[in-house]
């Protein structure tokens, strides 16, 4: 019989083409370092004392509190007590996967990407319970093993993403999120992802914004969690991984995400994945090719 719960695995990549989800409750985990995935995340907070950072932004999370992740959005959960325990129902959603669920009439990947989006939802009891409901489902067909597995989970997210949708963009009753912000970071966050193309100095920002370095490398960050150099290094890679991902040759994707000098370049991608940017390219048309 399948266990309720899963061991937390600190797994960042899919193994499968589609979807994968995880059932975890943890008491005594660690740092969770600041990160981005290469597919859609969506996170049912179910207990914990957990503030949830994504961009700049810290969420205090409730029980029910759903959280949507796109690909390009930098996020850790910051854990206050870890005996408390963390539980948590978390879907992983590949793009092209949810694009062929899509219709000329409805755009399931709306909710991660649409400029109007938000990251969390703190829905009623009653759409919290439908949302768990097929996230249940779901986990349940791990272990199914009858007629129609490929109908099923295909119907499942469907209906998962459209109730989501429907919660973002169609419901008028809306229930106060608490999070903290800072308008200042936000603004450098914004001039930062637009302007990944070029070099992006600490000093050029201090300029920028009228910091003194010291203010802006503080404030920085206390709002987002991270340094201020490491998370441009992060949203950098981010891109190339998407130009890399479009066929643009290796040698030419360093300079377009304002590295300047591939040796810096190779070396901040094998620390951030592991892989060489080259060996990237590889497993990714390996995998699109085992789909196909």
């Amino acid at each position: 019989m399948r266990k309720r719960t899963q061991a937390y695995s600190t797994r960042q990549t899919m193994l499968s083409n589609d979807y994968e989800i995880f059932h975890y409750s943890d008491t005594g985990l660690g740092k969770v370092s600041l990160h981005h995935h290469d597919f859609y995340e969506c996170y049912y907070f179910i207990s914990g004392d957990v503030t949830y950072m994504i961009e700049g932004k810290s969420y205090q999370l409730m029980p029910g509190d759903i959280i949507l992740i796109n690909s390009k959005e930098l996020h850790q959960p910051i854990i206050h007590n870890s005996e408390t325990p963390y539980e948590r129902i978390v879907i992983w959603l590949n793009r092209n996967f949810l694009s062929s669920l899509c219709t000329e009439n409805t755009n399931l990947i709306r909710c991660f990407e649409d400029e109007g989006k938000e990251n969390v939802i703190r829905a009623d009891v009653e759409a919290q319970q439908s949302i768990r409901t097929i996230l249940h489902k779901l986990l349940k067909l791990e272990n199914y093993s009858g007629m129609g597995l490929e109908l099923l989970y295909r119907a499942y997210v469907t209906e998962l993403l459209i109730l989501l949708n429907n919660l973002l963009f169609f419901q008028t009753e809306r229930y106060n999120i608490t999070f903290e912000k800072s308008s200042l970071i936000e603004e450098i966050i914004d001039y930062i992802n637009s302007h990944l193309e070029e070099a992006i100095t600490i000093e050029e920002l201090s300029q920028q914004f009228y910091l003194s370095r010291f203010h802006l490398l503080r404030e920085f960050k206390k709002y987002s969690g991270t340094t201020l150099h490491k998370f441009i290094v992060q949203k950098k890679l981010i891109l190339a991984k998407e130009l890399i991902l479009q066929g643009i040759p290796i040698t030419q994707v360093y300079e377009r995400c304002g590295f300047g000098d591939y040796s810096n370049f190779f070396r901040a991608f094998k620390n951030e994945y592991g892989v060489t940017p080259k060996q990237f390219f590889q497993l990714m048309y390996q995998s699109e090719h085992n789909d196909a």
